[in-house]
């Protein structure tokens, strides 16, 4: 019986160590993330948009201060004639000023306060949109410089292969010397290009974590590839889009109603508000004459006075109306308008300029697609086999090799740029292309 618990009890510590091994492993196989996926983890870690959202709380705090009244005033003041030898003097003032604003100065206030936090929302929409391409831009990096990695290996592979059946053959008095060491040195050439593409994918997916906001022990495994479906936009719509719904355009123009809603502030600050005044006030006076009190007792005689205040305060605008914050209202709302006309210039170059880029590098995936490729890869077994069969030179061989390395390079920049090039068009426009 002891013994079957003590094999129970040992199964079960077997079953949690092999759980909490394989959590590791089992975190990382789902750590597989698309660039959608990474785009939304991005706009939940990215430190510096975490930090650009703060603007939004701290727009809502003006809004909150605006709709605030003036504080009322309260005053007391004792008076006494004591430290002076008039030991009978002494007067207690209560006062309460309240202060009434005119003009509308308050509901004023509030719309410069909303348009703020319109601004502010729409300045961290602008700040997701660069995040998005940029996330997008190093997720194509990433896969670019692990796709040039995979065909130097590849390429290293077979370049070994054929170095080893060369040394058999130079054995066999089949092939010189010359041979054997030209393939070396290509297979260390080879070698050194693997080292600096690893190094390079390196370094792209150290950019793109720092972008998306995950720890560099983190485990990331990226799922997908440059290939993309090719939307069908036209530059007309593309425009229309971008100049409707541009977050920085639209902060913009936000920033143009916030403007004019200040100018009216200053204007309306102009009109002085008025300070109601309330006081009571209570005074006590005794004189050197004697009187009787009811009993017949002599005593001094004493005045005690209550009196009741009330009035207006009105500031008398004769100098000051305010005019040098109204100057500077305008000022900052015509400034407003040419900064949105020059941001309106910004989104169509930007649309432009990310539209024919996008159309070029089409039209040459188009040329250049995968066809070409697999043409240079059967053109380079073609010539290992004749190679290998002692029909054509090594130096044949290295000069298809190199050329198959040059044209998997030049497929994989254009898929990248054509990828980036999407990602760089959406951002201009500030939506999927459609």
């Amino acid at each position: 019986m002891q013994q079957r618990n003590f094999d129970r009890s040992l199964w079960r510590v077997s079953a949690v160590v092999l759980i909490l091994l394989a959590a590791p492993a089992a975190r990382a196989a789902a750590r597989q993330l698309t660039a959608a996926d990474l785009e939304r983890l991005a706009l939940e870690r990215n430190r510096e948009l975490l930090s650009t959202r703060q603007e939004i709380a701290a727009a809502r705090g003006f809004v909150t201060q605006s709709r605030l009244r003036p504080n009322p005033g309260l005053d007391v003041t004792f008076e006494t004639g004591r430290p002076l030898g008039s030991r009978g003097e002494r007067e207690i003032e209560i006062g309460y000023a309240h202060t009434f604003e005119t003009a509308g100065k308050r509901t004023r206030r509030i719309d410069v306060a909303r348009v703020g936090v319109e601004i502010a929302e729409l300045e961290v929409a602008d700040r997701e949109r660069h995040l998005r391409a940029d996330v997008r831009i190093r997720f194509a990096e990433v896969l670019s410089a692990r796709r040039n990695l995979e065909v130097l290996r590849d390429l290293a592979g077979l370049t070994d292969r054929a170095s080893r059946a060369t040394q058999q053959r130079v054995a066999e008095g089949e092939a010189a010397p010359v041979e054997r060491a030209l393939l070396q040195v290509e297979l260390g050439r080879l070698t050194a290009d693997r080292i600096l593409s690893e190094s390079a994918a390196a370094r792209a997916l150290g950019a793109l974590r720092l972008t998306v906001g995950m720890d560099t022990d983190e485990p990331l495994t990226l799922a997908g590839d440059l290939t993309q479906s090719r939307q069908a936009v036209t530059l007309e719509s593309a425009m229309a889009s971008a100049l409707e719904q541009r977050p920085d355009l639209r902060a913009a123009r936000a920033a143009e109603r916030q403007a004019e809603a200040e100018v009216a502030l200053a204007r309306a600050e102009r009109t002085p508000d008025v300070i109601g005044i309330a006081r009571y006030s209570q005074s006590d006076s005794r004189f050197d004459l004697f009187g009787t009190t009811a009993s017949g007792q002599l005593a001094p005689v004493v005045d005690r006075d209550h009196t009741l205040t009330v009035g207006v305060s009105i500031p008398l605008p004769f100098a000051n109306r305010n005019q040098g914050h109204i100057e500077t209202a305008q000022a900052r709302r015509q400034a407003a308008m040419q900064r949105r006309q020059f941001i309106e210039d910004v989104v169509r170059t930007e649309v432009r300029a990310a539209y024919e880029q996008y159309v070029a590098s089409a039209d040459a995936l188009r040329t250049f697609d995968a066809d070409v490729v697999m043409q240079a890869q059967e053109g380079m077994t073609v010539i290992r086999a004749t190679y290998e069969l002692g029909e054509v030179p090594l130096l044949d061989l290295l000069q298809e090799q190199r050329r198959l390395v040059d044209t998997q390079r030049a497929y994989t920049e254009i898929l990248k740029d054509h990828y980036i090039a999407g990602a760089v068009l959406v951002q201009a426009i500030g939506a999927e292309v459609k």
